[in-house]
C-alpha cells in the first residue's frame, strides 16, 4: 500500500469497514478469510486471522479442513453458507442460480452482499500480496 499510497489509504478504509462496521458474525468473517486465504494460498494472510478464527469459536479441525479446501462438517448452516459462498465466487467468480438463492435465504441480502464484498477485498490483499512479495509475507 505504501508503493501508491493514494490507492493504498483507500483500500484501508474499505478494510477497516469490512472488518468493523458489517452486519456479518466475527466468525463469519474469519471463516470467508481464511477460505481467501486457503483458496490464494496466502500465508500472509492465514497467520493474520488464524487467531481471530480460534477466538471466534472456531475448533483448530476445524481451521485444518479450510486449510486442505473441505468445508467441516460440523459447521452451522449459516457457517457452511459462509464458506461455500466464499468457495464458489473464489473457483467460478459469481454464484449460481441455486446458489445464490440459498445463501440470500440463509444469510440475508444485506449480509450476503458483504460476504462477497469481503471475499472479493481479500482476495485483491491475497494477489497483492503474491504479486508484490512484501518481506513480511
Amino acid at each position: 500500500m505504501l508503493l501508491a499510497p493514494a490507492v493504498g489509504a483507500a483500500v484501508q478504509q474499505v478494510g477497516a469497514v469490512l472488518r468493523t462496521r458489517t452486519e456479518l458474525s466475527p466468525r463469519s468473517r474469519e471463516l470467508a478469510i481464511l477460505t481467501v486465504a486457503a483458496h490464494r494460498r496466502s500465508r500472509f494472510e492465514w497467520e493474520a486471522h488464524q487467531g481471530a478464527a480460534l477466538e471466534a469459536g472456531l475448533e483448530v479441525a476445524q481451521l485444518q479442513q479450510i486449510l486442505d479446501g473441505v468445508i467441516p462438517d460440523d459447521l452451522s448452516e449459516e457457517d457452511r453458507c459462509v464458506v461455500s459462498t466464499a468457495n464458489e465466487l473464489l473457483t467460478q467468480g459469481s454464484l449460481g442460480d441455486a446458489d445464490y438463492e440459498s445463501a440470500l435465504r440463509i444469510l440475508g441480502e444485506k449480509r450476503l452482499a458483504e460476504l462477497i464484498w469481503l471475499v472479493g477485498y481479500y482476495s485483491m490483499l491475497a494477489v497483492a500480496l503474491a504479486t508484490l512479495r512484501p518481506e513480511s509475507s
